[in-house]
């Protein structure tokens, strides 16, 4: 490029809260309280992860959990009451969040039954553990898999929802009682998920090798989750634990250890972090499996981070999902209108994982008489750990004459939530500014 204005923005080391990534919400720690108790109720010091931060003795997030329960959608049978998920929905995003989402069938207390219509069908309960209908003599593949067809048909797409559990079976949908379905029951169900959700992300529970094989049937691109990182030995003690044993192993045993390029890979605790420290289980070990695991997202389950462990959890944000860094920008600063402005730009993904939503890349032009948005063909997808990538392109101005300033972004859409932020200094009302252009 001749004539070319190069650019190499300062990198940040900032903590950045993003879309779909981080730990998720706690909503109950942003509140203006006197005294922060831990998961026992004992009364912990105060303490902010940055000065700016809006939560107490956990990390800010743009990431939250929305669980709604079959029951209390389909009201009747064949027909939902979408309102209550969209409610959850409103709620994360005025708080600045997309939503993991789960429907879940049913759960072990009475209140988390299956949906009462389905209970009048069937009054009487199985003895196989986990179930509350019969898995082998009810229409509960029938009905739950017509259930997933209309939630994705109402929500597929939607902004707000950065990814969707696939919730087969047993209490809140995490697997308990799958090895009583045949496979042409867990196929019924998972093609119902994967048929219909063609542009939210999936995650499946690494529950068991039976659901995991017929999903990956389908060669379609879907993530897993679990649902007790950090046991070092809680259940066994020294002969068995999930961090030892069982995730190591069946990430790779299931086939999974590549889901993460295409779909997210998202944790929740076992117990909490505070029962991990006392326990004296070493963080720096949790914390580096689950980020060669490339996680994108961790559910503290809203309770406090132990203050000692604040650095140690502040260098597992810096990787835990995506973290984009634009090393070095080049453009030609005056282009004649009608003609093109060329683009060169070097990226690096510093995180673990890539960014799952197709928000677009964007070059923004910007003066007092308005804003010309030029919009990248660059699926951003794409940008997986450890490469160097190069954006070039081109886009033909047909903005007025005049000095504009040159920005970049990357738009979620979303007002509330904003635009994604990069570990670059120069962030102002979503863009950062690279330089002048002048339009002749």
């Amino acid at each position: 490029m001749s004539d070319t204005y190069i650019i190499y923005p300062k990198i940040s080391d900032a903590l950045l809260e993003n879309p779909g990534i981080g730990f998720i919400a706690a909503p109950g720690l942003m509140e203006t309280v006197e005294q922060i108790y831990d998961n026992r109720g004992n009364p912990v010091e105060k303490y902010r992860f940055a000065n700016n931060s809006r939560t107490w003795n956990h990390p800010d997030s743009k990431v939250t959990y929305c669980g709604v329960r079959w029951k209390d959608i389909e009201v009747r049978k064949g027909w939902y009451q979408w309102e209550v998920l969209e409610e959850k929905l409103e709620a994360a995003k005025a708080s600045g969040c997309t939503a993991i989402v789960r429907c879940s069938p049913y759960a072990l207390g009475e209140e988390e039954d299956i949906p009462e219509w389905f209970r009048a069908e069937c009054p009487e309960e199985p003895e196989f553990p986990f179930w509350r209908v019969d898995p082998l003599n009810s229409p509960y593949v029938t009905y739950w898999s017509r259930f997933i067809e209309k939630f994705a048909e109402q929500f597929d797409g939607h902004p707000v929802i950065s990814s969707v559990d696939m919730a087969l079976v047993g209490a809140w949908g995490e697997g308990g009682g799958t090895e009583f379905l045949t496979d042409d029951s867990i196929r019924q169900i998972t093609d119902a998920y994967i048929d219909n959700f063609k542009l939210t992300p999936l995650q499946a529970l690494l529950h068991d090798p039976k659901s995991l094989r017929i999903i990956r049937e389908r060669r379609e691109n879907i993530g897993f989750r679990v649902d007790c990182l950090g046991d070092m030995g809680g259940f066994h003690q020294e002969e068995w634990s999930h961090m030892l044993d069982f995730y190591p192993q069946n990430i790779c045993n299931f086939g999974m250890d590549e889901a993460w390029k295409k779909a997210p890979v998202v944790f929740e605790a076992c117990w909490h972090m505070n029962d991990w420290f006392l326990q004296g289980w070493d963080i720096d070990y949790i914390i580096e499996e689950s980020l060669k695991w490339h996680i994108s997202s961790y559910n503290s389950k809203g309770t406090t981070v132990p203050e000692v462990w604040k650095d140690n959890v502040e260098r597992w944000l810096k990787k835990m999902g995506y973290r984009f860094e634009l090393r070095k920008f080049a453009y030609n600063p005056a282009v004649k209108r009608g003609e093109s402005l060329k683009i060169k730009g070097l990226w690096a993904n510093t995180g673990v994982a890539p960014i799952y939503q197709r928000y677009p890349l964007v070059v923004r032009l910007r003066n007092e008489q308005g804003t010309l948005t030029l919009t990248s063909r660059m699926d951003i997808r794409n940008w997986l750990p450890d490469m160097d990538i190069l954006w070039e392109e081109e886009f033909i101005l047909t903005a007025g004459t005049g000095e504009y300033t040159l920005e970049i972004g990357i738009e979620t859409g979303i007002p509330e939530v904003g635009n994604i932020k990069l570990a670059i200094e120069g962030w102002r009302d979503g863009y950062y500014c690279l330089g002048k252009l002048i339009v002749e």
